[in-house]
């Protein structure tokens, strides 16, 4: 994974919780594509490209879960992370 990776990962994770959908590889190379649609930069494109790449080879079948060994998986556990508010807390 190159260093821009994550950052765009992260960038299309947090697309997603903004608009409260599941974020899934599927969900993430969707985003990712309409980040490279949005993208007028073509080295930014590129590295878009290159993050979908990464997460093609992660794509696992729906029966089978592999997150244990997934790269992402401490991500939210790293400082300056973004967690969203819970759709079942009360906001008063």
């Amino acid at each position: 994974m190159s260093d821009s990776q994550p950052k765009i990962i992260g960038e299309a994770a947090y697309a997603l919780l903004l608009r409260r959908e599941d974020v899934s590889v599927s969900s993430l190379l969707t985003e990712l594509a309409r980040m490279a649609r949005k993208e007028q930069n073509t080295q930014q494109q590129q590295r878009i490209a290159q993050a979908q790449q990464w997460l093609l080879t992660h794509r696992q079948p729906a029966g089978s879960d592999n997150r244990v060994h997934s790269a992402l998986r401490g991500l939210s556990r790293q400082e300056g992370s973004v967690r969203m508010p819970s759709a079942d807390t009360d906001d008063s």
